[in-house]
């Protein structure tokens, strides 16, 4: 039966009720109403009583559900639907409100406790069975019954927390309260002993973030690896440090050997989390810089579909849609369903990138205890690379010819050229064998190939016009296979109340890359000619590359009273093999490595949460040294220190860390004579910092997202390459010293203005060196973003399913330079970029 909402006039002397029976939504106002809405009746009538009568419920009877977290009013319609009783409140009562959803077992009143819980509002069962639902400050009065004596209305108090999403699924706002990427367990993030940052599906519709790099603009000490400079890789550096790519908790592609390496539209994605610090204790051999992990988008209990269309600059033109519910009747399966099609023009002449994804999803749930999560995609990209490199003189650095057009193709529109193919194949599976112990085991299989063609140049003449290039072409097929074990149990010991997980994991990657190249025309930057003759190319390179490696890991994360205590270990085996065809040589190494963890939390009941923490990290390293000794893997140190403030029931976060960072056996080079091409590992960096992020509704209608990180990095042990040359002292690459961002956002609710949101954001990036030769200093810049929407439901209640936004990013539309290879690759920042979308969800 398919039930529409209703809107009734509204009476001066009425009290307006919204009611929920059956899925049926209805509104009663006056002392005598028709309601409408329900089948099963034609009309219902309520002479004097203000509440609505209906059969009876059972409290006492108990049954499974399986309700998600997400706005209260979706909540309790699911609920009303699921156990025929009645619910009325007024539309202001559920406003604004979340709830954490409903698993497992209940009885009627235990289930609305749950679905209420930090709310503010109560439950309060009439004489009738009904429940009237009101803000706990100032519960009304129930009504008498229609017959028999009068009864004993019973109270229900609220104080848990207003909203707790599950780790994997939607923040339901800008502030997330739990994750599982830093312990691998659903914990909140205060009790977690290290920095971490949660970017929600609003806060990128908000933004109108269109990759994963934009999507973490606004949080603390994450810095494009590449400047943003090239749209097909999304590359994180934090703290001075590559953070490794990982989807839902398990590894990506990623290899210093080929290009490789996929690229996720965050359309796909429900939340994007980064921790910073070393992370080698849960996830094996990575840089001490963190884990970016993105979740994917999963199916839902609740039925619900979007579409969207978007258009704006570069004459950009997307569709793209999702659609999640139930499969059946019985509630055990369920599906989704993400896609999108996208091209658009690129920001220099002949540019362009084309886009099509798409990504079914299915979860079964045999039992309360039991789940399966079946997550795939495959993502076809094609584009004529709209991020040209050009020469220094000229962008950076003055030219006598003046400057270099930021719309210049450097390249050749016949020659230039990238595709890519993705896909991934994976589950997540859990049992809770009882109440203490669960098992999970997520396994997934990614595979890339691309295959690009490029003109860069490698030189400038004389004259600072003429730049000479190399035409270039590389394939590239990379496959990951990564499966995860996992054993949870809890337990209590004394006071101490712990959740004990161990793991076994084991992940296998091959990289194969070929690559050729021959010297090209050269062309004339302010006066390019196209169309050239490619010379036939030379086979340089031709290597594969295969990794093995299997960790044991276990972790205890202790709670008693106020104080928790998170302790992990690891120990790994990595293997790795590369083999250089084109020089019919092998190289095999091994590596193992003990890494662990150890943290403290001490967490007040207002929600303030002061932390320390010490964690590890390794590394490997290919090559060997002038003796044909393998390298040692690299190891990362870091002690780090903070307060993190999140009370219960409110939408305010707040985080505040001091850290220092060490990465020993980093490779220097060998200054013994005869060995000048070799190097040795006696090399060390550090990065010492603060780290600062508010997520927070500091007046009504008003979200605020701030952030600052400040990052002192330096090479503290190398030898000279040359003469007098040495980074000893020098700061780490793409590293600057201060970093902030801020966020605005103002949601209208009166006058004409309703249903208008408003967001202002600025960026500032400091001062920092491109190039790891530390001699190319790009200067500091500040950017301007803003993001208009409205939500058609606000004025007209039959269009309340639509949302029309407009999204700006470098809104002043600054020229600057974000990266450099060298002086003669550098590459332009993100032009001023406009954007158009029209959304409608049902």
């Amino acid at each position: 039966m398919h039930h529409r909402p209703y809107r009734l006039p509204q009476q001066p002397t009425a009290r307006i009720a919204r009611v929920f029976h059956c899925g049926a939504l209805a509104y009663a106002a006056g002392p005598a109403l028709a309601v409408k809405g329900v089948a099963i009746a034609a009309a219902l009538m309520a002479a004097t009583a203000p509440t609505l009568v209906l059969a009876q419920a059972a409290d006492t009877q108990t049954r499974d559900y399986s309700i998600p977290a997400g706005p209260l009013e979706n909540a309790l319609n699911r609920f009303g639907r699921e156990t025929g009783i009645l619910l009325s409140f007024t539309p202001e009562t559920a406003e604004d409100l979340h709830s954490g959803g409903l698993q497992g077992r209940h009885s009627v009143q235990s289930g609305l406790n749950a679905l209420l819980a930090g709310t503010g509002v109560q439950a309060i069962r009439q004489p009738n069975g009904s429940y009237l639902l009101v803000k706990s400050a100032a519960p009304p009065s129930p009504a008498p019954a229609a017959s028999g004596p009068a009864a004993t209305l019973q109270t229900v108090t609220v104080t848990a927390e207003r909203f707790e999403e599950q780790a994997t699924g939607p923040v339901g706002g800008l502030v997330a309260r739990r994750s599982t990427l830093a312990t691998k367990t659903d914990t909140p993030l205060l009790e977690t002993p290290q920095t971490i940052s949660v970017v929600s599906r609003e806060q990128v519709e908000l933004q109108d973030a269109q990759s994963v790099t934009r999507a973490l603009e606004y949080t603390p000490g994450a810095v494009a690896a590449f400047g943003g400079t090239n749209s097909l890789f999304d590359v994180v550096q934090t703290r001075g440090f590559f953070a490794r790519d990982h989807l839902d908790g398990l590894r990506l592609p990623f290899s210093a050997y080929s290009v490789a390496v996929p690229q996720f539209d965050p359309y796909m994605l429900e939340r994007i989390e980064l921790l910073q610090g070393p992370a080698s204790v849960l996830f094996g051999q990575s840089s001490p810089g963190g884990v970016l992990n993105m979740v994917s988008r999963r199916p839902q209990t609740e039925t619900a579909h979007e579409v969207l269309l978007q258009t704006g600059s570069h004459n950009r033109t997307q569709l793209a849609f999702d659609s999640t519910g139930a499969i059946g009747e019985d509630g055990k399966l369920f599906h989704r369903l993400t896609g999108l099609a996208r091209q658009n023009d690129g920001q220099v002449d002949f540019s362009n990138e084309k886009r099509e994804l798409i990504a079914p999803s299915f979860t079964w749930r045999p039992s309360a205890d039991t789940s399966l999560t079946l997550l795939t995609h495959y993502q076809r990209d094609e584009q004529l690379p709209q991020y040209q490199a050009v020469p220094a003189a000229g962008s950076l650095r003055p030219n006598p010819n003046g400057p270099i057009p930021r719309t210049l193709m450097t390249g050749d529109p016949g020659w230039d050229h990238i595709a890519r193919d993705q896909y991934g194949v994976g589950y997540a599976l859990e049992h809770s064998i009882n109440e203490g112990w669960t098992l999970r085991q997520n396994m997934r299989h990614t595979e890339v190939k691309v295959d690009s063609r490029a003109l860069p140049g490698y030189m400038l003449a004389a004259d600072n016009r003429t730049l000479m290039r190399v035409a270039s072409a590389s394939q590239a097929e990379g496959s990951i296979f990564a499966i995860d074990n996992q054993a949870q149990m809890r337990f209590s010991s004394g006071t101490w109340a712990h959740t004990l997980l161990m793991g076994l994991d084991y992940m296998r990657q091959h990289d194969d890359y070929r690559f050729a190249s021959q010297l090209a025309p050269s062309i004339d930057l302010y006066a390019p000619v196209y169309g050239v003759t490619i010379p036939a190319l030379i086979p340089r390179l031709s290597t594969r590359h295969t990794m093995e490696q299997t960790g044991l890991y276990v972790q205890d994360q202790m709670r008693s009273g106020r104080w928790v205590l998170t302790m992990g270990g690891r120990y790994d085996e990595a293997d790795s093999n590369t083999a250089n065809r084109q020089a019919g040589t092998s190289v095999r190494k091994s590596d193992g490595a003990f890494t662990w963890r150890m943290g403290v939390n001490h967490v007040y009941d207002n929600g303030l949460a002061p932390y320390a923490s010490y964690s590890t990290s390794f590394e490997p390293l290919g090559g060997t040294d002038f003796t044909g000794a393998p390298f040692l893997p690299t190891e990362g140190r870091q002690l780090e220190a903070g307060i993190k403030y999140q009370p219960a029931g409110g939408s305010t976060q707040l985080s505040l860390s001091a850290y220092r960072l060490t990465q020993e056996n980093v490779l220097t080079p060998d200054t013994t004579p005869g060995r000048a091409s070799f190097s040795i590992q006696t090399g060390e960096v550090q990065s010492q910092g603060i780290s600062a992020e508010a997520r927070m509704r500091p007046l009504r209608n008003v979200d605020l997202v701030a952030t600052y990180a400040y990052t002192d990095s330096q090479v503290t042990r190398a030898n000279p390459s040359a003469p007098g040359v040495s980074l000893l002292g020098k700061p780490l690459s793409r590293t600057p010293r201060h970093l902030a961002s801020l966020w605005l956002g103002y949601r209208f609710t009166q006058s004409s203005f309703k249903g208008f949101t408003a967001g202002l954001g600025v960026r500032h990036i400091g001062e920092n060196y491109a190039d790891t030769a530390i001699t190319m200093k790009l200067p500091a810049v500040t950017l301007f973003d803003i993001a208009l929407h409205y939500d058609f439901g606000a004025s007209r209640r039959q269009m309340d399913v639509w949302r029309l936004s407009l999204g700006v990013s470098n809104l002043a539309g600054k020229d600057f330079i974000s990266y450099c290879l060298n002086t003669t690759q550098c590459f332009y920042g993100q032009p001023r970029t406009t954007q158009v979308t029209l959304r409608k969800r049902w």
